[in-house]
């Protein structure tokens, strides 16, 4: 586990019917993927359990300790999901930064109450690059993804920092709209989930591609 996920969540005890931990995050998700973020607190959890209100804390030390619990899963199952993307891909700098992107979206669509969760304001103390080893891990990722794609002029030379910031925001703010329903109803995607992932990370390649030929960076400025 984690060293942020050791600090949120309390050591574990026996539960007569298995994982009070497991069973209360799993609660959580559904709760999340159900009704939103606003549904949840202890209490519900408790209830759907069948155990006392106050055996949540016995787990979590407060909404936002559980809250966090659910984005380390998350951000530990989006990183497997990008590196055996990664692994199924072809060796040279654009597949591996495309099919980066398609894990990131995939599991977006697999994990929706993991997504939703994951980047929330007040989380981003304890969910860092620097405290939680998954996002540091898959920024890093992308990083030598933009990097090899550099090497090889498949993306524009200079500073990769805002490739990566393009790469990353693209697929986050795709994957967001398609949750949200909003490019469903525009008409913009084919209406299955693979294609998002295909559409979006295939025209960021070629993007880069294409602005790799003027041979300058590539920057807002």
């Amino acid at each position: 586990m984690p060293p942020a996920a050791r600090r949120i969540a309390k050591k574990s005890g026996s539960y007569h019917h298995g994982d009070l931990r497991r069973a209360l995050l799993e609660a959580a998700v559904k709760v999340v993927e159900k009704d939103g973020i606003s549904a949840l607190t202890l209490q519900t959890l408790a209830r759907r359990a069948g155990v006392s209100s106050g055996a949540p804390y016995h787990h979590f030390d407060s909404r936002e300790g559980l809250l966090a619990a659910i984005a380390i899963e998350g951000l530990a199952l989006m990183v497997e999901q990008m590196r055996r993307a990664g692994a199924e891909a072809p060796d040279d700098g654009r597949s591996q930064l495309e099919a980066l992107g398609r894990g990131y979206v995939r599991f977006a669509l697999a994990h929706r109450a993991h997504f939703r969760v994951m980047f929330r304001p007040e989380l981003h103390a304890l969910l860092g690059k620097d405290t939680n080893p998954a996002l540091g891990e898959g920024l890093e990722m992308l990083k030598r993804a933009i990097e090899r794609c550099q090497s090889e002029g498949l993306a524009p030379p200079g500073d990769p920092e805002p490739l990566i910031l393009l790469a990353w925001s693209a697929v986050h703010g795709a994957a967001h709209l398609w949750i949200d329903g909003s490019l469903q109803y525009e008409g913009l995607v084919e209406n299955r989930d693979d294609a998002l992932a295909k559409q979006v990370c295939g025209t960021v390649g070629a993007l880069l591609a294409a602005a790799a030929t003027n041979k300058a960076p590539l920057t807002g400025s």
